[in-house]
């Protein structure tokens, strides 16, 4: 499975490189996005993701998350993505599009 990280900010901290000014997250959500990260990248394709249940991995509903799936980082924060298909190399592509606070 590969990934594409289309946020700047999370890209940055993807490649621990270091981030200048104030974090938008706390620290707890960074690091569960990094370990998040590592089990994305672990998998071999979206259904080992679904069988980890501690993800909570959902597709999401409305029209602003219409072909948008989640995973939880923690309690408040998810990892908002999208799935596209490599119909050559039958390789599934997650694009990570941003980390929302559920409850905002």
């Amino acid at each position: 499975m590969q990934v594409i990280i289309e946020d700047h900010f999370l890209g940055e901290v993807a490649n621990y490189n270091k981030v200048t000014g104030k974090s938008p997250f706390p620290d707890q959500v960074i690091k569960a996005f990094r370990k998040r990260l590592y089990q994305i990248k672990q998998a071999k394709s979206t259904a080992d993701l679904r069988m980890i249940k501690s993800l909570h991995f959902e597709k999401l509903k409305g029209k602003k998350y219409d072909g948008k799936y989640s995973i939880r980082l923690n309690i408040s924060y998810r990892l908002i993505f999208r799935i596209e298909n490599n119909e050559i190399s039958r390789l599934e592509i997650i694009c990570i599009e941003e980390i929302n606070n559920h409850y905002s």
